[in-house]
């Protein structure tokens, strides 16, 4: 049986929109990767290495700690299902912005973290980081969903993984199928290195800022919703 692989289709008007996504929320969430780790000594990007955490803890009957980290296992997901709610009501009800809610919701959150104090004993240690969960929950979930799940702002396992079967494709396919493909290998290596910038200025500039830190996620958050609103 022959096998014929799938040729992912990128539209090439869409794909500057692409890189743009590609660039901006990788670079927020490297930000914000680093400054929550000081702030609140949790990885708060992404939620892979919670569940090891929850399984000792529940071994060990530690009940509230497990509570504790069930609650931002949640806070992400609610924000992708709030992500994904808001982009599927505009869809059917043909209410123009209303994907643009979760990113009002995401600049709101990371504005309250950032006036929270520059001491991070004012900081509740479950209560922000879910909410800081809960944006990342978003943006990872709408960059998904505006680039048919191409890109992922903070999970770079899978982008690190798929770039290298992005790698090993395009040795194996011709024509349109290799420029797509090479395309797709471009935009993950864009996120990569969009994440470790955004990281790496997160390390030179949280001595001096602390929390405040939070607003310039949230300023890229704000950008992202006026170019869209310019370009709709």
């Amino acid at each position: 049986m022959n096998f014929q692989p799938n040729i992912k289709k990128t539209n090439r008007r869409a794909f500057p929109v692409k890189m743009l996504y590609a660039f901006v929320y990788p670079f927020s969430s490297g930000i914000v990767i680093y400054a929550g780790l000081m702030t609140f000594s949790v990885v708060v990007t992404n939620v892979t290495g919670l569940l090891p955490q929850i399984a000792k803890d529940l071994y060990e009957g530690q009940l509230n700690t497990a509570g504790s980290i069930f609650l931002w296992l949640f806070a992400f997901f609610m924000g992708g299902f709030f992500a994904g709610w808001c982009v599927e009501r505009e869809k059917l009800l043909k209410w123009r912005y209303l994907h643009l809610l979760p990113l009002l919701a995401v600049a709101c959150m990371f504005v309250v973290v950032a006036i929270s104090g520059t001491n991070s004993d004012t900081l509740h240690p479950v209560i922000f980081p879910a909410l800081v969960l809960f944006s990342i929950g978003i943006q990872n979930a709408m960059v998904s969903l505006t680039t048919s799940s191409l890109i992922k702002a903070s999970q770079m396992t899978g982008v690190v993984n798929e770039l290298g079967v992005d790698i090993a494709e395009i040795f194996h396919s011709v024509g349109e199928q290799r420029r797509v493909i090479q395309r797709e290998a471009l935009l993950r290596l864009i996120v990569m290195v969009s994440f470790l910038l955004g990281a790496m200025f997160s390390v030179a500039v949280f001595p001096s800022l602390h929390t405040a830190i939070f607003f310039f996620p949230a300023g890229i958050i704000i950008a992202v919703m006026l170019h869209d609103i310019v370009r709709f």
